[in-house]
């Protein structure tokens, strides 16, 4: 199934310049239950990941409503699920699918169960460098608009916070939006892989 653009203006730097389109994960661009980890990254510019694989997957968050969720391996998502395993998402170079990549803007998503608990999560961006760009804890009963703003974020992650929302809190969206992944300039790539040295070294 194709996927939607959308235009949007990006946010500039000095280092990630970049303005483009937008692109958009519906969680249906594979068949139902499908696990999730590299299909997209060549179509969207996205590899999803998770603590324990294939804990990312296509299903229903609530009847009709269509998305992406981190599940359990003993809690399946065919046979219900509890959709709390974290969801990462690495921005990769859509022309090849692998060469990291970031965003510059705004990430945003529809997040929830819909089912009338108090569920909250937190929404975290980090650069190539590894380093925390932006983070936000969201909570609701339903379904929420959640994002995060910043330059050069090269990897999102979904964390469960059950202590701020119940224990059934869960990492499920749906409509993930973000700017088209561009890859740094070869300085800005290579500065980026000195800082990561220069850390593991400390």
């Amino acid at each position: 199934m194709p996927h939607c653009h959308v235009v949007r203006v990006a946010l500039m730097s000095c280092a990630f310049a970049t303005t483009g389109s937008a692109v958009i994960v519906q969680g249906t661009e594979l068949p139902p239950l499908t696990p999730v980890t590299n299909q997209l990254a060549m179509s969207h510019g996205a590899v999803f990941s998770s603590l324990n694989n294939p804990s990312v997957v296509f299903t229903e968050l609530v009847p009709g409503v269509w998305g992406v969720q981190g599940t359990e391996p003993w809690a399946p998502p065919s046979n219900g699920g509890w959709f709390n395993s974290p969801i990462f998402i690495n921005f990769v170079d859509p022309a090849d699918g692998v060469t990291p990549a970031f965003v510059s803007g705004t990430i945003t998503a529809m997040w929830g169960d819909g089912g009338g608990d108090f569920d909250a999560v937190d929404m975290r961006g980090y650069d190539l460098a590894n380093n925390l760009v932006a983070s936000q804890t969201f909570s609701g009963f339903t379904f929420t608009q959640i994002s995060i703003s910043g330059v050069g974020i090269h990897r999102v992650e979904f964390w469960a916070n059950t202590n701020v929302g119940a224990g059934t809190s869960d990492t499920g969206f749906d409509w993930i939006d973000y700017p088209t992944p561009q890859v740094p300039s070869p300085g800005v790539a290579v500065l980026a892989g000195s800082l990561v040295l220069m850390r593991r070294r400390r």
